[in-house]
């Protein structure tokens, strides 16, 4: 029997009552809340995100690199009623050992919520608030793109959790040799049971079923580019299966286990493959100590435009160009460790040895993540 059968089957069979998503990557994350007791404020929010992540990858398909520094969002935002919120600021991002600011972009979003729902116009919720696993959306452009802008709806509900996008990554302007890139998606989770156990202390199992997709477009008909439209679109369906404990060492276990495909529907091909997918599987355990996941890819011409470099079946380094391997299996080991310092400061460790079935040799990479995420009331307006 094959490694990559042995390993499926001991995913699939190692816990019916097991189960996560995709990475917790919630202290990471940036909310924009609509809170009624605001209505009619005018407050100062900062969000400040300081990241070491080195990637120790000696293989042709993703380079070895080190991602060392801070981003600051610091933004003025006013809540003209109860159930609206906009806001304006700027995203500053700092390189250690480069000097002054990489880049500097402006934000603004107009927030509406009403009970489940919500729409966001400008700025997005976006990156790792979508919640797409990642060979679907690379973990790391939330420290080297961060910014989306487009228009988004999300939905929150006790079943359902919604969230559809569309962000315009690319203006064309007439006669410019470029193409217009538009690129948005849907992460979609359906929870097909939640129990939870009363009698036994408070415990809880939830099956939930995620769909998730993306889509790009290049194109245009005002430009002077040569190149031909471009319409790729990658989608994930998967099963996930949570247990938590609400006494004891152990919070919680889990296991995912996603089937992931890829589909190039442009009428002139551009990449080499036109179609592919891969199996996604993780299993992992919370503890009060460490958190543990272990994840298993096995992809067969898959490519995705904005997925993890890891998972591709062509090569995005520097110096291999042009590099292509078919089929790859990757074997990753996460230890994770989140600490919330105080309110609002949280500290994430992480450590993630990963093995290349087709190139063994020891590949790691270590991270250290700082949050910071504060507001204050600046006045009140007279209406």
């Amino acid at each position: 029997m094959r490694v990559s059968k042995i390993i499926f089957t001991f995913f699939i069979l190692l816990n019916s009552s097991l189960c996560i998503g995709q990475l917790n990557n919630s202290a990471l994350e940036q909310k924009l809340p609509v809170n009624p007791k605001n209505a009619n404020e005018l407050r100062f929010n900062l969000h400040v995100l300081g990241f070491s992540k080195n990637n120790e990858y000696f293989n042709n398909i993703a380079d070895g690199y080190t991602l060392f520094g801070y981003h600051l969002n610091p933004r003025l935002t006013y809540f003209p009623s109860e159930f609206v919120r906009i806001e304006a600021g700027a995203l500053l991002q700092k390189d250690f050992g480069s000097s002054g600011y990489e880049n500097i972009q402006p934000t603004f979003t107009i927030k509406i919520q009403k009970q489940n729902h919500a729409f966001l116009f400008g700025t997005l919720e976006g990156n790792l608030n979508h919640g797409y696993i990642e060979p679907l959306y690379d973990f790391e452009r939330v420290f080297t793109n961060r910014i989306e802008n487009g228009i988004q709806y999300l939905l929150q509900s006790d079943r359902v959790k919604l969230d559809a996008w569309l962000e315009w990554s690319n203006m064309l302007y007439r006669a410019e040799d470029d193409q217009e890139d538009v690129f948005g998606g849907a992460s979609i989770g359906l929870k097909l049971l939640e129990m939870d156990d009363k009698k036994g202390g408070g415990d809880s199992i939830r099956i939930t079923l995620p769909v998730q997709f993306t889509a790009q477009h290049r194109g245009g008909q005002i430009d002077a580019s040569e190149l031909p439209l471009l319409t790729v679109a990658n989608g994930a369906l998967g099963l996930e299966i949570e247990k938590e404990y609400s006494k004891g060492i152990v919070h919680r276990i889990y296991t995912k286990n996603y089937l992931v495909g890829y589909k190039d529907f442009s009428n002139e091909y551009r990449y080499i493959y036109q179609d592919g997918y891969g199996y996604y599987l993780n299993a992992g355990i919370d503890t009060k100590y460490q958190d543990v996941m272990l994840s298993y890819w096995e992809g067969n011409r898959y490519m995705a435009n904005r997925g993890g470099q890891l998972y591709q079946a062509v090569s995005t380094t520097y110096k291999n160009a042009g590099y292509v391997e078919e089929k790859r299996r990757l074997l990753i080991l996460r230890l994770m460790k989140d600490i919330r310092l105080m309110e609002g400061l949280d500290l994430t460790l992480r450590l993630e040895p990963v093995y290349d079935f087709n190139n063994p040799q020891l590949e790691f990479a270590n991270s250290i993540y700082l949050t910071f995420d504060t507001g204050f009331f600046v006045a009140k307006p007279k209406r």
